[in-house]
Formats: structure tokens, C-alpha cells, sequence
């Protein structure tokens, strides 16, 4: 069951009126020494000691062993505080893997989106001076959302928080906003005649810059004598009249509970508390906390405004939550996420009960990846970085049977470069069929066993910064068909025929057109007869060669096109000789003898010979077929000769019967 922000309340109260037992002061990185854990979060450190506790550390003294957060497979928290524990020391370095580097603790809620950044570029944490921290954290602290604009981090939602005012002394037990922006712009420097003595967090604390918004300034309007301070440690920074510096009020809380690391209950006990602030719109004053049973709650008006109220934030890589891309993490979803049926680990009933024991207010939306419910979106916090996204890729699609291959070129090059492809196919109600994650040597993929009908393919590149715009593909999945085609060997002039018969392997009866080409000219069309099969009758005049034809299928609605060659060869055509010629001539004169040539479907052209024996005696050319040749005189005597036939391009060569002339 989720709790709901007032019974959550109701759940802090109850449990420090349990006698909670107050413990010295303690707080570690993953304890004992040396331990090493899957899921590393660095970061803020509002926030460190209520992940220390859910990660089953020892905090002030207990051990939350026993409630130790971890996703299905057994993976757990390792969180590693915003400062070194027991010395306070800001320059000291951690290691989060065996083996790994050792690179300076990233202090603050910055530094932390910093280096989660950075673990996923392989750049330098904090700066080039520094080491290479490639996959080294998986998930920052964050009392604060993006500083960058994009989507390569995911702001998860985790609990409610406010900024209070931590201030010592009477006069400034009441506050209002525009005496705060006057005091850190510094054009207020005194409250009921006493001198203030304003404080800043450190640069990149989440706490500051909500602050400085909450108050309507910034880092470039604050001014600039306010000396920088470690956040959320009264002790050392809340020690005279007058003095004041932002607070996280769980921290505070959980602190002066004895829940959290003890950096303010001295300063507590010498008169620091934290004042009572006029909320935007209302006439009197809040105060962010008030006590049950001896013990710090929240209040929960406090928390909910709009000015002083905040979400904090675990931030993961967005490609890590994706269950369908190829860099899914399973573990940091488990441990982080609620959607749908499924309810992140730190949502949970025990998990939200260490929650509120730190001074934090549970919400309904803890886990949650939905900007409209409180989680955000942003870019790598890393300077200096590309920030671009890839363009399309160069998109082909080829349909299959039932289904569609896709095919792409990789985009332009941008700073970052293309880590996987996201390939998508959707029904023709928009409705997603399936998503693909691919690598991004990966440039092919094909959708297979679709039903038939119309879809829209996209396929987007995608890089650290998140995915580009995506190249798309509309249109129709239908059955592969088969196109067979064979041919004769057919003489010029006669009609040459192609025999098309066109299959499917899906019981469809092929129907449509075929269409015969030989390069770009078109030879012939015809339309599939009910058993799919037509022969389509070509030109009798094709040049004489052995032809290379294309045979295309047009497809129909429940069938794809396709396509097959085929040769046909077309030889010369066989002629037929026909002569006429008187049987007897004077030898003083000259005969004429006609020759006719024909053949099948064309009129031959050419020359005529006449031979007597192997000597050519006349010739004459054709006209229509038909030549009248005029032979020389004949001697005396019985002549028997022949006509010959040439030939030509498309007609072959022949030799007509042998005829006989008397010459008296």
C-alpha cells in the first residue's frame, strides 16, 4: 500500500514516539570498509544519509541492515557521502568498483549529475585534471532538478523536501521573502537592528541554487561578501546572532532527531532553529517544523508550497530505464522505478518508512518516470559536451513475406557518436506492433510474421544526448510471390511468347498484371488468368539476338510484387525460293527469270543470284520479295542453273531447286 504525505507524517511521528534511541554520531560510505556494490549513487547530501540508510548501512549508529533496498536479482545501493565521512573533508577520493579509480567525492547535487555524466561520456571527472570515471556511477542524488536541457537523465521523483531557514537569534525568527532576496542580494543588512550574517552552500549544492530561485535570484545576482559554506551543517555555520543559511528541513529533522549524522544539534542547543517563513499568498508565517512527542515532524503545508516545497530526485541514465533498448539495466529499474504494475524498490512499505524517519514526506509518484507526474528530464551536465542528437538516417525498405526489412545508412557524425539504432513498427491505428534496440554496427533489421495490412516503420540513431529524428517508412505488408517465366526460341517474324506463371505460398490466387521489359522499353503486358499464369505474345519484328527480358508482377492487394528474368532467343527467318523461267530461249536472245523469296511473318530483302554450276551469271535485288533477272545469252545447249538467296539480317540464306533452260 503507498502512503500518502500525511501518513507519512503520521509514520515519523510514531516512530521517534517509539523512543527512537539516539546514537553517537556516525555515517560511512558502504560499509564495512572496502565493500563494493552494484548500484553507485554519489551526490547530495540532503539526501546521502536516507540512501546511506536504504542501502542497509550503519547510520548514526544503527544498522539498517536488515531493510537494505535491492532489485529482483540481489543488486544493491552503494552510496557514497557528499564529503568524507569523520572528517568533514572535501578533497578526499572514493573508489565505487573493484579495481576502478579513485577520483575525488563529488560534493553536491551537481557534482554528482557531473560525474553520472561523465560515467557515461568515459570523460575526466571533475575536470581534465582529474581521472576517467566511465562506468563508475549509476545514479546521482539530486535535491534539485536539471541544469541542462535534454533527455539523457531522468529525474526520478523520490520523496518531498523543503528549504527552510536555519537562524539564530530572536529577530530572525520570522522571515519573508523579499527580506531574504534583499539579505543575499545584500541591500539588507540588518533585521530589528540587528547586523545578519547570511551563508551560502557550496557552488553546485542543489540546496543553493533551489534557494536562490525560491528567493528570485541567482549565483550572478547573490552577493557577492556572502562567504560559501557546507550545506546542511548548522554546527559550524549558524553560530552568532544574526546568522542564517538555507537548510534541507528533512535534514534538519533528521538530525536533530538523531536519525541522521549529528552536524547541528550544538548549534540547536546554543538557539539556531529554524525560522518561521511568510509563504507566498499568505498573511501569517509557517513554520517548516514542529515536535511530536520531544521529536522534529514535518509540516506538511510547508512542504506542499509551491516556493519552499521540493522534490528530490535519484537520477539515472533515461537509456538505463528502457526496458526496450539495448542498455537496459534491470537492476537500477527495479531499485528506482514505478510504472505501471511495477513498484520501485525504494517505494515500498519499509522503504518509505526509512523515508520518513529522515524527516522526508512520502508521495504517491515516488518512482515515477512521467513528466506529468513530477518527473523531469535533462541533458549531460558536462561542459562543453555536443549536446546535439543524430539526424535521420537514410532509410530503404524492402517488403517481404509478411513482414519488411528495413535498411540505413548512419547519420552525419555529431559530437557523441551514435551508440545503438531504435527501430519501431506501428499498426496503421498508430498502435505499436515492436520496438528494436540494435548496436550501432547494426544496419539492417526486418519485421517478420506481420498481418497483413499497413504499417509504419521508423528507425531513429541514437547517442548519449538521447535519440535523433527518426527516418520513416509507410505502407502495406502483404505475401511474398514467386515470378517464373521461360520462353522459346523463336524465327524473326514469328510472334515470340513468355509464359509467366506467378505463386504464393499462402493459398492466395495471384491476380493483377505482368509486364515484360527488356531495359527500359516495354515489350508486352498481360493480366494473370484465375490459375495466376498468362503468356504474353512479343513483337515478331525483335532483332535478331538473344534478348535478356525482365519479367515484373505488379502485385495485388494481398500480394507483393515480384520480379524474374529470362532469355529468349530470336533467330534469322528460313526463307522459301520460288523461281520462274522459259523452258527454251534462242541463243540470240536473253531469258528473264523471276524470283519470288518469302518467309514467315516478313518480306525478305536482299540480293538474288543466278548460278550455273558454281559461276554466278545474273543478279538482281530484291523488291518486295520478287526480282526479275536478265541472263545473258546462252550458248547453244541445255543450261541447268539455280536462283540464291543471300540472306540478311533477319532472314537466312537458301538456295532454290534447280531449273533448266534450253538455248536453240
Amino acid at each position: 500500500m503507498r502512503r500518502t504525505r500525511s501518513s507519512a507524517a503520521l509514520v515519523a511521528a510514531a516512530v521517534v514516539a517509539g523512543g527512537l534511541a539516539l546514537a553517537s554520531p556516525a555515517s560511512a560510505d558502504p560499509t564495512p570498509a572496502g565493500t563494493f556494490r552494484q548500484l553507485v549513487g554519489v551526490g547530495s547530501d540532503t539526501t546521502q544519509d536516507v540512501l546511506n540508510a536504504l542501502a542497509g548501512d550503519t547510520v548514526a549508529g544503527k544498522d539498517y541492515a536488515a531493510t537494505a533496498v535491492k532489485s529482483a536479482s540481489g543488486a544493491g545501493l552503494a552510496s557514497y557521502d557528499a564529503i568524507e565521512p569523520g572528517t568533514g573533508s572535501t578533497t578526499s577520493t572514493i573508489q565505487t568498483r573493484s579495481g576502478g579509480p579513485s577520483f575525488l567525492r563529488p560534493n553536491g547535487s551537481g557534482k554528482g549529475r557531473l560525474a553520472l555524466s561523465e560515467s557515461l561520456t568515459g570523460d575526466k571527472y571533475p575536470d581534465s585534471s582529474g581521472v576517467s570515471v566511465k562506468g563508475q556511477v549509476d545514479f546521482a542524488r539530486s535535491s534539485g532538478g536539471p541544469s541542462t536541457a535534454g533527455t539523457a537523465l531522468t529525474y526520478i521523483p523520490f520523496a518531498r523536501d523543503a528549504v527552510g531557514v536555519a537562524v539564530k537569534g530572536s529577530a530572525l525568527d520570522k522571515l519573508t521573502v523579499d527580506q531574504l532576496h534583499d539579505i543575499y542580494s545584500g541591500t539588507l543588512t540588518q533585521v530589528e537592528g540587528v547586523t545578519v550574517h547570511p551563508k551560502i552552500p557550496q557552488s553546485g549544492s542543489g540546496t543553493r541554487k533551489f534557494f536562490l530561485s525560491a528567493i528570485g535570484l541567482t549565483d550572478a545576482t547573490l552577493s557577492p561578501n556572502i562567504p560559501t559554506v557546507q550545506e546542511n551543517q548548522a554546527d559550524e555555520v549558524v553560530t552568532e546572532d544574526g546568522a542564517l543559511a538555507p537548510f534541507s528541513v528533512g535534514s534538519w529533522i533528521a538530525q536533530n532527531n538523531g536519525v541522521a549524522p549529528d552536524h547541528s544539534k550544538d548549534a540547536a542547543a546554543a538557539g539556531a532553529h529554524l525560522a518561521a517563513v511568510q509563504l507566498p499568498g499568505d498573511t501569517g508565517e509557517t513554520s517548516p517544523v514542529t515536535k511530536s512527542n520531544g521529536k522534529f515532524i514535518p509540516v506538511n503545508s510547508y512542504y506542499e508550497n509551491a516556493t519552499f516545497g521540493r522534490d528530490v530526485y535519484n537520477v539515472v541514465p533515461s537509456r538505463a530505464i528502457d526496458p526496450a533498448g539495448m542498455f537496459f539495466d534491470k537492476d537500477l529499474y527495479d531499485v528506482f522505478v514505478t510504472s505501471g504494475s511495477h513498484t520501485a524498490a525504494l517505494a515500498t512499505d519499509a522503504a518509505e518508512t526509512v523515508i520518513a524517519d529522515f524527516g522526508f514526506l512520502n508521495e504517491p509518484y515516488n518512482g515515477s518516470i512521467n513528466p506529468n507526474k513530477h518527473a523531469k528530464f535533462g541533458g549531460l551536465e558536462e561542459s562543453g559536451v555536443d549536446a546535439s542528437t543524430p539526424a535521420a538516417p537514410g532509410l530503404k525498405a524492402t517488403p517481404g513475406d509478411a513482414g519488411v526489412k528495413l535498411s540505413w545508412t548512419a547519420p552525419a557524425a555529431t559530437g557523441l557518436p551514435v551508440t545503438d539504432y531504435r527501430v519501431t513498427l506501428t499498426g496503421l491505428d498508430g498502435a505499436v506492433v515492436a520496438v528494436k534496440d540494435l548496436s550501432a554496427t547494426t544496419t539492417s533489421y526486418t519485421f517478420g510474421g506481420l498481418a497483413l495490412g499497413t504499417y509504419t516503420a521508423t528507425v531513429a540513431a541514437a547517442n548519449l544526448n538521447g535519440t535523433g529524428t527518426a527516418a520513416s517508412w509507410t505502407g502495406a505488408v502483404k505475401y511474398a510471390s514467386t515470378t517464373k517465366a521461360t520462353t522459346a526460341t523463336t524465327a524473326y517474324g514469328r510472334t515470340p511468347k513468355v509464359a509467366v506463371t506467378v505463386t504464393d505460398a499462402h493459398g492466395v490466387v495471384p491476380s493483377g498484371k505482368v509486364t515484360v521489359k527488356e531495359g527500359s522499353t516495354t515489350l508486352g503486358t498481360g493480366t494473370l488468368d484465375a490459375s495466376g499464369k498468362v503468356t504474353i505474345g512479343l513483337s515478331n519484328h525483335l532483332k535478331v539476338a538473344t534478348h535478356s527480358l525482365a519479367v515484373s508482377y505488379g502485385g495485388s492487394g494481398k500480394l507483393n510484387a515480384s520480379s524474374t528474368t529470362v532469355s529468349l532467343k530470336i533467330t534469322k527467318a528460313t526463307p522459301s525460293i520460288a523461281t520462274t523461267a522459259p523452258s527454251t530461249v534462242s541463243h540470240t536472245s536473253r531469258a528473264k527469270v523471276t524470283a519470288k523469296v518469302t518467309a514467315t511473318g516478313t518480306t525478305p530483302t536482299g540480293t538474288v543470284k543466278i548460278y550455273e554450276g558454281s559461276r554466278v551469271i545474273a543478279t538482281g535485288t530484291l523488291n518486295g520479295g520478287k526480282v526479275t533477272i536478265t541472263l545473258p545469252k546462252l550458248s547453244r545447249g541445255r543450261h541447268t542453273l539455280h536462283a540464291y538467296y543471300a540472306g540478311s539480317s533477319t532472314v537466312s540464306a537458301k538456295s532454290g531447286a534447280n531449273f533448266t533452260i534450253r538455248s536453240t
